[in-house]
């Protein structure tokens, strides 16, 4: 054979696997469709579907010299030429061995070139079929009962081209014209599954084939990244014209001042050069819009070309754990971005698996709780708004064993008993999210290992998604997850932090605002405001990326810029030097070398031609969790430390803690007073002067809320600082302990010497 044979039949050899894929695909569904349908027309339309794609698929196999998928489908074809002529009865075992052959084909169809598949079991399998020694278990009818097709039905047999887009191969772009069979009849013989799935099953006096193009997935990809690069020249071109009205406000300002005739002129020309510009800012903006809406209306691909596959997984994982599921879907007509749908196809999977696993029961377990023996599984789509949808994939099994979890993450040293019994159960759902957690008590090849839902969660947050779940015991379970639609051009809010500009993602902004310096409290140990009935931690931008200004001034304005940001519910808030604007900017990834970089997504070229880094905010809440950034450096920064002379008042009913904290204190070299409750307390304030107050809450008489109270309404100590030390840890009690004005709020079984000293520290 001569290289250009060589190379034809390798083409060759890549349009049959293509071709070969959706006559499995069609064949697949089908199968699953002969379980369900229960009246003998619509079986007989199935059987003759089947039938003629192996048929097909035999011929396409022959033409490329696939001896083993050819072999299969000629027996195959037997069978089911023998099961329309009666002579064989359909059974649930039969469509096992056919499923399994579906599976084998596939498996020849994704082995490397020249490698051989065994295929004698199957075979072997597949004739005694064809022997009649596997036809005792019929299939929904009595074992008398025949298939027969009608033979008017093949007189209305018509060939029509289809051209189909196939996204997930990498041929050579190319229009391809393919003869598929379309069957039609006095009577609707179209699998109604076939309908709903837009399997290419339809009658062709009712449908006309959709001209489409089948287009290389790295073509159209290519294609995408032409596009976004577009965006460049429309940002140039944005910020030549700003700079051209620069210069002529320039020329305004120096017309009004000097009389020159030239000046006349050359304002002229800039006028004339600026209304070029101008248009030329219009024409690349339409342009590179209107290309890049068509680019992603061509990368969007309707959900039923990956929900096909769930149907049979679910059967087959089902049948192997001895239970019975039904996978039911809807809205699959819904389109979304091929690289989205991409990404999430393991993710659901992997959902769809936990669900047949852990979620539905077996038989004899629903019997029990007076349910359907049959458990459901389904898979919703539908759209939230213009631009996102919700994925739903529930099930009415048994729901999340809540407590389970909450036994797995104190036994794998997630959490602390303490603060596992502290968290409901609406937030304990959520710890199924975290790595290493599983309820299943043995570890299988469908699940157990607890790493799957991590990466689901995972995942759902790179596509700029989210992802929440429901439970009810003994009703089911469901997970939410919210997704774009598309993979849009970003946007992003261009900062200054310490001389240097960064953008943070738009889309995880929640809000810019400024505060005033006196907004900021510390809980926790940590430095927060206050914001819209939330306690936001809040630090410096520079200090997360571990940057130093040497020529910064001394922060001494009243207030300060932030950008509150929230990935999974998790917010934080991030002082920054100046806000600069909000616009559209284009990613630009790393190569393998930097993928990683800590804080760091990417980077961007504005239109000026600067490079600038585009902030990961999913690191850098990651990163100020976890390399402690708990206070606000510029809180009282200018103020030097001198403890020498410092008096501190503690205010405490218990004993034990009152001396801990007194001899705390004094080591440090403070002057420390101590009084029982907070009644005494205040006494000792009025007749005598404290540089800071610490006190408990829950206290006799008058406890650390009400003295706290007192002291900020009373003229001579508003000013003094509180830290309030308590083991109410509670969201209700922090936002009170802000509202009466405290200075700092400690939880007591988060309690540590260094933090303490290091609050004080801060506030005297």
């Amino acid at each position: 054979m001569n290289t250009n044979d060589a190379e034809f039949f390798r083409k060759l050899r890549s349009t049959f696997k293509i071709e070969a894929n959706e006559h499995l695909r069609t064949i697949s569904l089908s199968l699953l469709e002969l379980e369900h349908e229960s009246t003998e027309e619509e079986k007989k339309s199935i059987i003759e579907l089947i039938h003629r794609e192996f048929h097909s698929l035999k011929g396409a196999a022959r033409a490329v010299s696939v001896k083993e998928i050819e072999s299969i489908c000629h027996t195959i074809e037997s069978i089911f030429s023998k099961i329309k002529k009666g002579n064989i009865a359909l059974s649930t075992e039969m469509l096992d061995i056919f499923n399994a052959a579906n599976d084998s084909i596939e498996d020849i169809l994704s082995l490397p070139e020249g490698e051989i598949k065994d295929i004698s079991v199957i075979l072997e399998e597949l004739t005694k079929i064809k022997d009649g020694d596997l036809s005792n278990k019929v299939l929904n009818k009595p074992q008398n009962s025949e298939y027969r097709i009608d033979k008017s039905i093949e007189s209305n047999i018509s060939i029509s081209p289809v051209i189909d887009i196939e996204p997930k191969t990498d041929i050579e772009s190319k229009i391809d014209v393919e003869p598929k069979i379309n069957i039609k009849s006095n009577n609707d013989i179209t699998p109604k599954y076939m309908q709903e799935k837009n399997v290419k099953a339809v009658k062709v006096s009712e449908s006309k084939a959709i001209d489409t193009v089948r287009v290389s997935k790295a073509k159209l990809d290519s294609l995408l990244i032409q596009g976004e690069e577009m965006l460049y020249s429309k940002l140039s071109a944005i910020e030549r014209a700003k700079e051209i009205r620069s210069i002529q406000g320039l020329l305004q300002s120096w017309k009004k001042e000097n009389d020159y005739s030239y000046i006349e002129m050359l304002e002229n020309n800039i006028d004339v050069l600026l209304k070029s510009a101008e248009n030329d800012e219009k024409t690349i903006e339409t342009m590179t819009d209107t290309f890049m809406e068509d680019i992603k209306d061509l990368m969007l691909l309707p959900f039923s070309s990956m929900v096909e596959i769930f149907p049979k997984m679910v059967r087959d994982l089902s049948r192997q754990l001895g239970k019975e599921i039904e996978f039911i879907s809807k809205g699959t007509k819904i389109e979304i971005d091929r690289r989205i749908l991409e990404d999430m196809k393991d993710p659901l999977m992997h959902i769809i698996r936990n669900c047949v696993d852990h979620g539905i029961e077996k038989p004899e377990e629903r019997e029990k709780f007076g349910k359907p023996i049959k458990g459901t599984i389904g898979l919703n789509i539908m759209p939230v708004s213009s631009d996102r949808i919700k994925v739903q994939v529930w099930d009415d099994g048994s729901g999340i064993d809540i407590s389970k979890v909450k036994e797995k993450v104190v036994r794998n040293k997630l959490l602390q008993p303490v603060e596992v019994n502290n968290i409901d159960d609406e937030s304990a759902k959520m710890l199924i999210f975290k790595s290493g957690i599983s309820t299943s008590d043995i570890i299988t090849d469908i699940s157990g290992r607890g790493l799957g839902l991590a990466i689901v969660q995972e995942k759902v947050q790179k596509l700029e998604g989210t992802i929440n779940v429901k439970t009810e015991n003994q009703k089911g379970t469901t997970f939410n997850i919210i997704l774009p639609i598309t993979i849009s051009t970003n946007r992003g809010i261009i900062v200054k932090s310490a001389e240097q500009n960064f953008v943070i993602p738009t889309g995880k902004v929640e809000k810019v605002t400024r505060i005033k310096m006196d907004e900021i409290k510390i809980v926790e140990n940590r430095s927060t405001i206050l914001l819209d009935e939330y306690i936001i931690p809040i630090v410096d931008l520079k200090d997360i990326l571990e940057i130093e200004n040497e020529n910064a001034e001394d922060i001494s304005s009243e207030c300060i810029s932030i950008v509150v940001v929230n990935d999974m519910e998790r917010r934080m808030a991030f002082r920054v030097d100046e806000i600069i604007v909000e616009q559209e900017v284009l990613v630009k990834r790393f190569n393998k070398q930097l993928r990683r970089v800590r804080n760091i997504a990417g980077a961007t070229i504005l239109g000026s031609g600067d490079v600038v880094p585009i902030l990961d905010v999913q690191d850098l809440i990651k990163s100020s969790l976890k390399q402690g950034y708990k206070y606000l450096n510029i809180i009282n920064k200018n103020k030097k430390e001198n403890i020498e002379e410092k008096s501190i008042i503690v205010v405490e009913d218990s004993i034990t803690s009152r001396t801990l904290l007194k001899n705390i204190l004094e080591s440090q070299g403070y002057s420390v007073k101590t009084a029982v409750d907070g009644l005494q307390g205040w006494e000792l304030l009025k007749s005598e002067k404290f540089d800071i107050v610490i006190t408990d809450v829950e206290m006799p008489g008058m406890d650390g809320f009400e003295l706290t109270s007192k002291i900020r309404s009373d003229s001579e100590t508003c000013e003094l600082p509180v830290i309030l030390v308590t083991s109410l840890e509670s969201k209700e009690h922090k936002e009170r302990g802000i509202d009466v004005g405290a200075s700092a709020y400690i939880v007591k079984s988060d309690f540590k010497q260094s933090n303490l000293l290091e609050i004080i520290k801060r506030l005297i």
